[in-house]
């Protein structure tokens, strides 16, 4: 495990020897991924669109605590759960990166408005999306989020220098005029001012993506990502039954070509998906004392596939486990509860920067 850029990042020169950056799916044969960290992780500043995503229960903390540090106890057991799922990454063949530490806890502002702090470095899937050679930086809506990539930097201007595409999305004001059209009566957290997106909203089938609309994605965000792609890839918005909507990866994963992994209670049925097999996810075994500042238990179906018959879950969700194992997968099971409360689980954590495989279809895209 490692968070030093290959030496050739130093140079300034751009470099082609072998792909630095290859994932076009969620579930090809994984060879590199990176893999977040807590390190240094604060409570997010409190804004008004956050009380359409985050748990109620949650919504004081939250409003006291922004920029101050997360649970000592609890976020030193997270980030231990974080170091044994690279050691069990590497001891599966695969190569492990960490970003670099960052001052989350450092106040900013901009001409518009201020934060008390950032948040952390811990789900790099929420803030950077990879597709085929391309590593895509998202216009996050939330204002803490402002500079989290920053801790991602070297890696990304590494993966560039070596012959990665680089495209980050423009970076939005998040202005008043941004968030003024949330009312709680059906519409979303985010209006049109300008193009947001969380990574996390999107899922990858090759040359096809999907992405749901959510409290922090909008269709300007979308819109421009189907930009930036260009016409052969598609980009195809499907519906799901979620209130609180904010990333996809809890309410659909998709594990190997042809098999679907849903959420029971959010999952809408699409004809993108005609001829997948689908499994409902069994109800998540969190306590229902458990601490959880920004996400429900359902974060127990956020697994990350290492292989199209291998997938990682958290240890003590047996149900899931039973029913993948009857599915005809390899589970790896590791600890990961201290990780949930944080507001994420494996596919969250890491970003898969290098998988086996090319471009392919997989969705029955219509009109094609």
């Amino acid at each position: 495990m490692t968070n030093e850029v290959s030496p050739r990042a130093e140079d300034g020169k751009r470099t082609s020897a072998g792909p630095a950056v290859n994932s076009y799916t969620e579930w090809d044969p994984l060879r590199e991924v990176v893999v977040g960290s807590l390190l240094g992780a604060v409570f997010p500043s409190w804004q008004e669109s956050m009380k359409y995503t985050m748990p109620e229960s949650a919504w004081p903390v939250l409003q006291e605590l922004g920029g101050s540090p997360l649970p000592e106890r609890h976020l030193k057991a997270a980030e231990a759960e974080l170091d044994g799922l690279a050691d069990v990454l590497e001891s599966e063949g695969v190569r492990v990166l960490r970003p670099d530490a960052a001052p989350h806890q450092q106040p900013f502002r901009t001409p518009h408005w201020a934060s008390a702090g950032g948040l952390y470095a811990a789900m790099p899937r929420d803030l950077l999306l990879v597709v085929g050679d391309a590593i895509i930086e998202a216009p996050m809506s939330w204002r803490c989020r402002h500079h989290e990539v920053d801790a991602f930097r070297p890696l990304i201007k590494s993966y560039f220098r070596r012959g990665a595409r680089w495209l980050p999305a423009p970076r939005p004001q998040l202005t008043p005029e941004l968030y003024q059209g949330a009312d709680g009566a059906g519409h979303w957290a985010v209006t049109e001012f300008e193009p947001v997106f969380d990574a996390a909203d999107f899922l990858r089938f090759g040359q096809d993506l999907i992405v749901q609309r959510s409290h922090v994605t909008n269709e300007f965000g979308i819109d421009w990502l189907r930009s930036a792609l260009g016409p052969e890839f598609s980009v195809s918005v499907v519906e799901t039954d979620d209130a609180h909507a904010m990333h996809i990866d809890a309410t659909v994963t998709a594990l190997a070509p042809g098999k679907l992994l849903v959420n029971p209670e959010r999952y809408v049925h699409s004809e993108l998906f005609e001829g997948w097999e689908i499994l409902p996810a069994p109800s998540p075994t969190l306590p229902a004392d458990w601490p959880m500042y920004f996400c429900s238990p359902w974060v127990s179906m956020n697994v990350l596939s290492i292989d199209p018959q291998t997938v990682v879950v958290e240890r003590q969700e047996r149900p899931l486990i039973e029913a993948l194992t009857a599915w005809g997968f390899r589970c790896v099971p590791v600890d990961f509860r201290h990780v949930y409360s944080f507001g994420g689980s494996f596919h969250c954590v890491t970003l898969d920067t290098v998988r086996e495989g090319g471009p392919g279809r997989y969705l029955s895209v219509p009109g094609r």
